[in-house]
């Protein structure tokens, strides 16, 4: 295990998890693990600009309900090492460095849960080690390119966040996203402290460069950053037909709208649900985290626990 630089006492209230690291492809990477280490694992993965504190409101009822549960920082984001480098946040670094967690931590029947960047970062692995993976729980997120959302194609904000020179200013000085995407976004009025947990890991200077990375890497037409990436997901779908999958919805997603949601039931005909809910916006987790948690447990404890 590495050093993980220190979390702020004011936050031990909200996120009162010890926070490890592990090296995972010559880097840092933290992450939460709680529970029986003999217990059945279940990943949460967070997207962008978000960290491990998404789940706060799930560590304790999956721990409670007997899993292990386990909380990585994609690198880049929240206590894990942030390169300053574009080039180091490719999908297909994300998936090998989530590849390297689910080996070094010897996890086998694990169950992924995934929203955002979370959902394609999670297949991707899984399909690595597929023998191992036991279940799936989707939220809000994609695997495929044949659809593309109005949010995606809209120039305010979305395609002015990919140029060279408004981009960088949006995102770095301005920090639209790193300080203030979550908290705008929900339908949940976040408390100024909730606020501060999200954007106090990107307080550094010139910290934020992930979340500059991967908005640019969502794949709009062929030949884009992440198209190949997202393509290889695809095109190996099929491979999770007999693994339980449930989908979960929050159906006022201004980003990931519910034609994403039946794109991917189609993609995934044999999967559960979707259970949809309403006052849940693209952050899902922070506006009815409880009631998600409790829509999970029943399929979890049928699928993986039966």
């Amino acid at each position: 295990m590495l050093d993980t630089p220190l979390k702020p006492d004011w936050l031990k209230e909200l996120f009162p998890w010890e926070q490890k690291s592990i090296a995972v492809n010559g880097r840092r990477m933290a992450f939460v693990d709680e529970g029986n280490k003999a217990a059945p694992p279940v990943l949460l993965l967070h997207g962008n600009p978000t960290w491990g504190f998404l789940y706060r409101d799930f560590i304790e009822p999956l721990k409670k309900a007997g899993y292990r549960v386990i909380v990585p920082d994609c690198i880049g984001s929240g206590y894990s090492s942030k390169p300053r480098m574009d080039s180091a946040y490719s999908l297909a670094h994300h998936i090998a460095d989530l590849v390297s967690l689910i080996d070094q931590l010897e996890l086998n029947g694990f169950s992924t849960v995934g929203q955002d960047w979370g959902g394609p970062q999670g297949i991707g692995a899984a399909l690595q080690r597929l023998s191992r993976l036991k279940a799936m729980v989707l939220m809000n997120s994609w695997a495929f390119t044949d659809y593309i959302g109005p949010f995606h194609q809209n120039p305010r904000p979305w395609t002015s966040w990919h140029a060279p020179l408004i981009g960088p200013i949006f995102m770095k000085r301005f920090k639209v996203l790193s300080h203030g995407g979550p908290s705008t976004i929900a339908k949940r009025r976040m408390t100024s402290a909730e606020k501060r947990a999200y954007h106090h890991v990107y307080d550094e200077p010139d910290s934020e460069t992930v979340v500059m990375t991967w908005p640019r890497s969502i794949p709009l037409k062929e030949g884009d950053r992440g198209w190949a990436d997202m393509r290889a997901i695809e095109s190996r779908l099929g491979e999770l037909a007999k693994i339980p999958i449930q989908i979960i919805w929050g159906v006022d997603d201004p980003v990931f709208n519910v034609e994403y949601r039946d794109r991917l039931m189609h993609k995934l005909p044999h999967a559960e649900g979707p259970i949809n809910f309403d006052r849940a916006s693209h952050f899902l987790q922070d506006d009815r985290g409880p009631d998600i948690v409790a829509a999970m447990l029943p399929f979890l404890a049928r699928v993986v626990k039966s």
